[in-house]
């Protein structure tokens, strides 16, 4: 590649770069906020979605989850909130690939960044459990319709 003598063809070119660059920027921004997560609990009483910065856009709760003990509702959503914010980095890769190549160092630098603040869910097995595994004393939530507050 040559480099131009001429000062305004040397502005030229700098100016083609600063747009081609900005045009980039915009659309890595338009990239990045389309992406979001989902995930349902393992029963499907509770999905979450998560948007591109792992906050909570959307939760929805089916009639079997407001029969779920408090606490195991609560440990149903977290859990669930969790799944969805580990599946950003991911999607987040399949949106800027396009935009930024397979192997570049801002690609590199954007997932390395998405894997620090949402790492992969590690697999869990069972159902989840309530802390010390207490039954006894909480079989009166059993007996509680949540959805509709009153006894069964």
């Amino acid at each position: 590649m040559s480099t131009p003598s001429d000062p305004d063809e040397m502005l030229a070119g700098f100016r083609q770069q600063v747009e081609d660059k900005m045009r980039q920027a915009q659309r890595i921004r338009e990239a990045a906020s389309a992406v979001s997560g989902e995930a349902s609990s393992r029963d499907g009483s509770v999905r979450v979605t998560v948007d591109q910065n792992g906050n909570m856009s959307d939760l929805r709760l089916e009639p079997e989850a407001m029969r779920q003990r408090p606490e195991e509702l609560s440990e149903a959503i977290l859990s669930t909130a969790r799944s969805a914010r580990s599946q950003l980095t991911e999607r987040m890769r399949e949106a800027m690939e396009p935009v930024l190549g397979q192997d570049s160092e801002t690609m590199d630098s954007v997932l390395a960044g998405m894997r620090d603040r949402f790492p992969e869910e590690p697999e869990q097995g069972g159902a989840a459990s309530t802390p010390g595994g207490q039954e006894s004393d909480e079989e009166q939530y059993d007996e509680y319709d949540w959805l509709n507050q009153r006894r069964r």
